[in-house]
């Protein structure tokens, strides 16, 4: 048996900035939501204050857990924001509780479900290039780069940081419970 590549003729093939971009992010929600309702288990089961939970760090010099799910959060949004040229839900970034953090994880799961595939994908007719200020630099760079060099990359970073959180503090979860939601078929 051989293999054989196969190429598609026409581009109906190819992912369009709306499919690399908001079911990533809507799958990584539900992952973050999974995540911080197992450490709500895990923390009444080992008699651990629900308080302290959103202020859990890796390390002293890092943010805490309600930084890195308000960043979760934030990135799809300030995505959405950018590519629709539209300014969408205004998140406070005043959680508290485990509890308001699962609900900001529900609240950017319905926002994201309502995101216009069309609008998304049809980004680069509105605009060629977008520039990104992160500290004290400026990147410019086209949509499509914006989601696939910044955006899920960022998105990412702050959910893996929130499950090595958890994982530091002996939550039980492993592997499957960060990629099973990643894996599930659509529709």
């Amino acid at each position: 048996m051989t293999d054989k590549q196969i190429v598609p003729t026409d581009h109906s093939g190819c992912l369009s900035l709306y499919d690399v971009s908001i079911p990533t992010f809507l799958r990584g929600q539900h992952t973050l939501k999974h995540l911080l309702v197992t450490a709500t288990k895990h923390a009444q089961v080992n008699d651990i204050s629900l308080n302290e939970i959103p202020h859990w760090t890796l390390h002293p010099d890092m943010k805490p857990l309600t930084f890195q799910v308000q960043c979760a959060s934030n990135t799809p949004k300030k995505f959405v924001d950018i590519i629709t040229g539209q300014t969408g839900v205004v998140f406070a970034d005043d959680e508290t509780t485990i509890e308001q953090l699962i609900e900001r994880c529900q609240h950017t799961i319905d926002f994201l479900n309502k995101v216009d595939k069309k609008t998304v994908d049809e980004a680069h007719l509105r605009f060629n290039t977008i520039n990104l200020q992160l500290l004290a630099q400026v990147y410019n760079m086209t949509p499509q780069h914006y989601v696939t060099k910044f955006a899920v990359p960022n998105f990412f970073f702050h959910l893996q940081t929130a499950y090595a959180i958890f994982r530091m503090k002996g939550v039980s979860i492993g592997k499957v419970d960060y990629l099973e939601r990643f894996l599930q078929r659509d529709g």
